[in-house]
């Protein structure tokens, strides 16, 4: 079975264009394109939304549709690449459920956890997949760490640390605001810590029920301005009973040194310790090798989505998984403010 693929949203600060994934894989391809309405205009650095859409239709070799209610009409559009910011996204979601169409969905998938919960609610009301596009899952290194545990060989996990920072500054062309804050949510914990906290929840295989955490400013002055974090520190309590902590953030080297990504897992046998999401070392007890390297994470990710569209079978990150995370940061954000006081992870925040 083949599958048109329509685009909600272009040229957005934020949301990566998972549209190009989607387009390369063979069942897919783009058929339509089309902004929302209301776009943040920090979120959009200057660009015209309407022309700019039509010009990317252009460069995808797709029609351009003059609002998302023509785009969601198309018989030939059965998946939708929704790359929209975060406070739009409850809206289009269950709109896109209710003409019937599957979602590929960017991180942050909302802004809070009631907007989570109309997409969950929408999504599985409709009988229709998401995927939440937390592609670190796919990384061929750590699928050979979720291998091992999976295996047994590091018995029964007791603690575990992520550090994984970004080097080389903010993007070209970024300036933190205040707009940016409220239309996203959060700073570089949102934008990265996504990926780091929904690694460990996969691994462990457990729900988080206490975090403290501590947010800094420490790099650049528009960050300042409007407090918006660079970098964060987290520790995070699992119902049973495992402690992790993680370091995520933008700096502004310019290189990535080793340090700058370390997956590491105690357990009751033995230990495994990951250096690099594709290649690096993976150390498992007393032995080091190359980790393994394989298809790109993001190519994995979408060939595993499309496969289960065509099989029937759930989304490999479905919408509950993009809520969980939300739910961890959410409570992340709460010790912060309260100068790294622990906050059980509850479903108010």
């Amino acid at each position: 079975m083949s599958y048109g693929v329509g685009v909600i949203g272009c040229g957005i600060r934020g949301q990566h264009s998972y549209e190009w994934a989607l387009q390369a894989h063979p069942a897919c391809h783009v058929v339509a394109v089309s902004q929302y309405p209301d776009i943040t205009p920090e979120l959009l650095e200057g660009k015209d939304p309407e022309s700019y859409g039509q010009q990317y239709a252009q460069k995808l070799g797709a029609h351009w549709c003059g609002s998302v209610c023509e785009l969601l009409a198309r018989d030939d559009v059965q998946i939708v690449s929704l790359m929209c910011e975060p406070k739009a996204a409850p809206e289009l979601v269950e709109a896109c459920c209710a003409a019937g169409k599957h979602i590929v969905r960017d991180k942050p998938m909302c802004l809070d956890l009631a907007g989570a919960d109309r997409i969950v609610a929408a999504v599985e009301g409709a009988g229709v997949e998401m995927l939440v596009t937390l592609w670190p899952r796919f990384a061929p290194s750590l699928q050979a760490v979720r291998e091992a545990l999976l295996q047994g060989r590091v018995g029964e996990v007791v603690a575990a640390h992520f550090t994984w920072l970004w080097p080389g500054g903010p993007l070209q062309g970024f300036t933190a605001t205040e707009g940016y804050l409220r239309a996203v949510g959060g700073g570089e914990l949102t934008n990265f810590g996504h990926y780091v906290v929904d690694t460990l929840l996969w691994l462990i295989g457990q729900p988080v029920v206490e975090v403290c955490a501590r947010t800094h400013s420490l790099f650049y002055p528009d960050y300042q301005a409007v407090g918006m974090e660079d970098i964060a520190w987290v520790r995070m309590a699992f119902a049973g009973g495992v402690q992790a902590t993680l370091i995520t953030g933008r700096t502004p080297l310019r290189d990535r040194p080793p340090e700058h990504f370390r997956l590491q897992l105690t357990g009751s046998k033995s230990r495994v310790e990951c250096t690099a999401p594709d290649g690096g070392m993976l150390v498992l007890g007393n032995d080091s090798v190359a980790a393994p390297s394989g298809r790109p994470a993001v190519e994995a990710m979408i060939a595993a989505f499309v496969d289960a569209l065509q099989s029937g079978r759930p989304s490999p990150i479905g919408a509950r998984d993009g809520r969980e995370v939300l739910r961890v940061l959410k409570s992340a954000y709460a010790s912060a403010q309260a100068d790294g006081t622990p906050v059980r992870c509850e479903d108010n925040l």
